[in-house]
């Protein structure tokens, strides 16, 4: 019997002369300005998580990492109505962030990718999320099943969305070739 180890590395998707990225400042064009510290924040512990390039200066960058929070909106994702004062009543609310990323080599001064990504989740207020019966963020697991899910309904939900956007980002950059 022949048994191997093999190392996997995201690196042979990335163009070979990139090995190291610099992530400028997140630019943020809505009103939530807490989210653009929590972005920044889950992006960073992604990227060295992932380790897929080496994050330094701009001086000493093969690449540059553009993002830009474009919206955040909250919408009723599922109503129903109250059988006292037969008004609808809200029972789930949809929070979805709309951001821009630009990958630019700026080896070969080029665009490596320009993309729009929307990421969403949803919650119930009022709810702590560790406790709405919500599969908030998709992933198949609900309440103390989803390590994820805890905190107040809007503040829990952000925080996943925006861990799903930075894996987003991780899955583009290692896509992109």
């Amino acid at each position: 019997y022949f048994f191997s180890c093999s190392f996997y590395s995201f690196k042979g998707s990335i163009p070979s002369h990139i090995d190291s990225i610099v992530i400028s400042p997140i630019e943020n064009t809505t009103s939530e300005f807490l989210i653009t510290d929590l972005l920044n924040e889950k992006l960073l512990e992604s990227m060295l998580l992932e380790n897929i390039l080496d994050i330094v200066t701009f001086e000493n960058a093969d690449s540059k990492l553009d993002v830009k929070i474009n919206s955040i909106t909250d919408k009723p994702n599922i109503y129903s109505i109250d059988t006292n004062s037969q008004y609808e009543v809200v029972n789930e609310w949809k929070i979805t962030i709309n951001i821009q990323i630009v990958w630019y080599d700026l080896i070969n001064d080029q665009n490596i990718l320009d993309k729009s990504i929307n990421e969403w989740v949803t919650y119930s207020l009022g709810i702590d999320i560790g406790q709405d019966n919500l599969d908030n963020d998709l992933d198949g697991l609900i309440d103390a099943e989803d390590s994820d899910e805890y905190g107040t309904p809007r503040e829990g939900s952000l925080r996943i969305v925006l861990e799903k956007i930075s894996n987003r980002i991780i899955n583009e950059l290692t896509s992109t070739w």
